[in-house]
């Protein structure tokens, strides 16, 4: 993570996780995230304890949800979570060549770096926690679609669409806590 920050990277994507928390690795990601949108997977363990590094406040933690916008059997939950995106059935590369569906947040996870590379290459001039809040302050809430479970998918599935093309580098969801760029 040192070496892609160090190197130029706008964006990292961290699929592995940890039940504990380790000051070395949010040193490490604290300081990649001065320049770099650090997007982080959830895990997969049907639970809402914070799991490393996506609990981080410097990362954009991502879980992972159904085709409906519901949330994946597996996918961890948690107010630590950012945002979700899809996670089930995703097509992959497999080990020997070929493709197969996976399902997780690591397969979720790539489609927030992408959107975050996306925002990086449209809007150069904004800070990496900037392109973190506008993909938070534009996602679709989802709520409704998880009773039980509100709040703790992030503020909601993201919205590509929405992340490029609304005003302004935040969307002013109210008491959101975050500041301009």
């Amino acid at each position: 993570m040192s070496y892609a920050a160090q190197n130029g990277a706008d964006v990292i994507n961290i699929s592995l996780r940890g039940g504990r928390n380790s000051a070395t690795l949010q040193s490490a990601i604290a300081a990649a995230s001065q320049t770099a949108v650090v997007v982080s997977s959830a895990g997969n363990d049907r639970d809402d304890a914070p799991v490393y590094p996506a609990a981080y406040d410097t990362t954009l933690s991502v879980t992972g949800t159904n085709r409906d916008g519901t949330k994946h059997e597996a996918a961890n939950h948690g107010s630590w979570v950012d945002v979700s995106a899809p996670g089930r059935n995703i097509l992959t590369t497999i080990v020997g060549g070929g493709y197969r569906p996976q399902s997780g947040t690591s397969l979720a996870t790539p489609f927030v770096s992408g959107l975050a590379g996306l925002l990086r290459s449209q809007h150069p001039e904004w800070s990496p926690a900037t392109v973190r809040a506008r993909i938070i302050n534009t996602a679709d809430d989802i709520d409704a679609l998880n009773p039980g479970l509100e709040g703790q998918m992030g503020s909601g599935r993201i919205n590509a669409a929405r992340a490029l093309t609304a005003a302004g580098p935040h969307l002013g969801r109210e008491n959101d806590g975050i500041g301009a760029p």
